[in-house]
């Protein structure tokens, strides 16, 4: 394992509601000294037992915890603090087994944010790099669902002033739209997305005016989406693999560990088609 994946310990300060479908909880600890400078925008992976604690030292010898990945969302050295968000939706449905978690079942991060409470402690491994937009280009494609939305925050906010070009996200509710720092020459498109409604995120793509040049493609949703707008974007005029990040957060009815099984299969398959 990495050094910077080595696990260390945060203890929740608050826990609260940022959006109707979004949760933010807050972290501070001494480990916060550990982590870089330039920790907002990279990944972390939550630690669990197989039961839902965050007290590994319940883990029997040998056994691994669960891990979940997650994009910090703020992180402030100065104060002591970093931030987490997570997306509500993977707590809908649950409710008469919401105290019940086990690996076939998943929701360890959900439920985790939405029990959270000040002064728990839990451990994080991380932080490591979210690849980034492709630089040199004539215009930027940015695309993602709730999951994506703490790095495309980031990412929009990091935009020359004359960039051009899409950003697409897929919302809850127009209430879940973030406070976004886009130059004029970007334009922000939405579709409002139910938790199985299909692949609405890849057909609003496919809706878009290819734009002249070169584009830097960023895209992280839902994995059957992500195949979709994979597809359609191959397609296109000047599409460089070397610039584009084209990645599925989740898959409807999967766990995270199942998903990285089938998430490994397809980029296996993808790359041997090059």
């Amino acid at each position: 394992m990495q050094k910077r994946l080595q696990p260390k310990t945060f203890t929740v300060q608050q826990a609260f509601d940022i959006s109707p479908n979004m949760r933010r909880v807050i972290l501070t600890g001494e480990d916060i000294r550990l982590l870089p400078a330039d920790s907002a925008g990279q990944y972390v992976k939550l630690l669990f037992t197989p039961a839902g604690s965050t007290d590994l030292s319940t883990l029997p010898e040998g056994q691994k915890p669960v891990l979940r990945t997650f994009t910090i969302s703020e992180f402030d050295a100065e104060q002591g603090n970093l931030s987490l968000d997570f997306v509500k939706h993977q707590h809908k449905g649950k409710s008469q087994h919401k105290d019940v978690l086990n690996p076939e079942q998943g929701g360890y991060a959900c439920h985790w944010a939405m029990h959270a409470q000040p002064g728990e402690q839990i451990s994080l491994g991380g932080p490591n790099i979210i690849q980034g937009l492709a630089e040199d280009s004539d215009w930027v494609l940015i695309i993602g669902d709730m999951t994506a939305l703490p790095s495309i925050q980031l990412k929009t906010a990091r935009l020359a002033a004359d960039c051009r070009g899409y950003v697409v996200l897929a919302l809850s509710c127009e209430q879940d739209l973030p406070a976004l720092q886009l130059p004029a020459g970007v334009d922000l498109i939405t579709v409002m997305e139910g938790e199985h409604s299909g692949n609405a995120l890849a057909e609003k793509v496919t809706q878009l005016r290819w734009l002249e040049g070169s584009p830097a493609i960023w895209c992280a949703c839902e994995f059957s989406n992500m195949r979709a707008i994979r597809q359609h974007i191959s397609r296109q005029d000047q599409f460089d693999r070397k610039s584009c990040y084209i990645s599925s957060y989740w898959k409807h009815g999967v766990t995270e560990d199942g998903h990285k099984v089938i998430k490994r299969d397809d980029q296996d398959s993808y790359h041997s088609k090059a």
